[in-house]
């Protein structure tokens, strides 16, 4: 789940919108939100995407370091948003952000835009415009373009701001623990980039700057997955344009010219999951595995059945069942002397 998630905010990076028939426009490109605590091998991923020279990681959140500034000189200055255009920014350790440095952050994940009024008249006026980025300083104000996806890394989760309901609405929200299952494999085995680099680079470089129209039927057929669906009315309407993201890239990376109800069936599992993200509950990786197995199979199974469909141990799924359980997520009954576990 959470590769597949990566997968596709790394190869939304260069979509420029996505539209309906009516006109209404929104962005092309999908922001992930992870929020997990040490130990879950977050950096070693992030680092495995800069290798792959599919992201950039951002770490000083001065609005002079990601924006720019100008000098006494009268010379602007650009800051690191020069490197983000048509890729990833990796927002590492956002919980330790000022409320001034997530809104300009905010700003460009939705807007794709931010401007800033000075204090002082620029004396040489500076216009660049790219593909996928515009700097733009003149009279007393900056104003930034920029087309980007964004991971979102952060450790603690407080009692929300409107700022931090925003920072929710912008992503896909994936609040992860861990276990000591989790760390001891993580420690024997290591922590590996599983993810096609080649096939998201290929879809950043055929997608770059596309509008996608997505018509009234497609939508209707998203809308459809999320009648029942345990998200807050607030957060639907954001929901279904991530699901519209995701099934995009799932029918480009399959080969289909367009988004099929087949294709919206595969990828209804990212409803479960943006249910969880945005009440903020947690898992570990794997009983999000188990969690999402069964709500794709819609049927009644043992703990034999799922751990062998899984490949983990009877006594750790066992486990993890139990943990479901308690979160009401799963049912379990008797059924012919043997316990049986599904989803609804």
């Amino acid at each position: 789940m959470f590769n597949k998630l990566l997968e596709y905010t790394l190869a939304s990076a260069s979509i420029k919108e996505f539209l309906t028939e009516q006109g209404h426009k929104t962005r092309g490109t999908l922001n992930l939100w992870v929020n997990s605590p040490y130990g879950t091998g977050k950096s070693s991923i992030m680092n495995s995407i800069v290798r792959h020279e599919l992201g950039v990681i951002i770490q000083d959140y001065s609005v002079p370091g990601i924006i720019g500034t100008i000098k006494r000189d009268g010379i602007a200055v650009i800051g690191s948003i020069k490197h983000l255009p048509n890729t990833t920014a990796i927002l590492e350790e956002f919980q330790n952000t000022t409320k001034d440095q997530r809104a300009v952050m905010l700003s460009l994940m939705e807007d794709q835009r931010y401007s800033r009024t000075l204090g002082f008249e620029i004396l040489k006026p500076e216009h660049i415009i790219e593909d996928g980025f515009g700097f733009v300083a003149e009279g007393t104000s900056l104003e930034i373009h920029l087309r980007a996806s964004f991971v979102v890394l952060s450790m603690t989760y407080q009692t929300p701001t409107a700022l931090d309901r925003a920072l929710l609405s912008r992503c896909v929200p994936v609040f992860l623990d861990t276990s000591v299952t989790e760390q001891t494999d993580l420690f024997i085995k290591g922590k590996e980039l599983n993810i096609n680099t080649s096939e998201i680079k290929r879809a950043r470089e055929e997608l770059k700057g596309t509008s996608v129209i997505i018509p009234e039927k497609t939508r209707e057929i998203i809308a459809k997955k999320y009648q029942t669906a345990k998200i807050r009315p607030e957060n639907l309407t954001r929901a279904m344009w991530d699901f519209a993201r995701v099934a995009y890239i799932e029918a480009f990376v399959s080969g289909a010219n367009e988004i099929t109800k087949e294709i919206i069936d595969n990828i209804d599992w990212l409803v479960r999951v943006q249910e969880l993200g945005y009440a903020k509950r947690t898992l570990t990786k794997t009983a999000y595995d188990i969690y999402l197995y069964l709500a794709r199979e819609q049927k009644e199974m043992t703990t034999t059945e799922i751990s062998e469909a899984l490949g983990l141990s009877r006594e750790y799924t066992a486990r993890l069942l139990t943990t479901l359980v308690k979160k009401n997520l799963l049912h379990r009954a008797t059924v012919s002397k043997n316990i049986v576990y599904w989803v609804d």
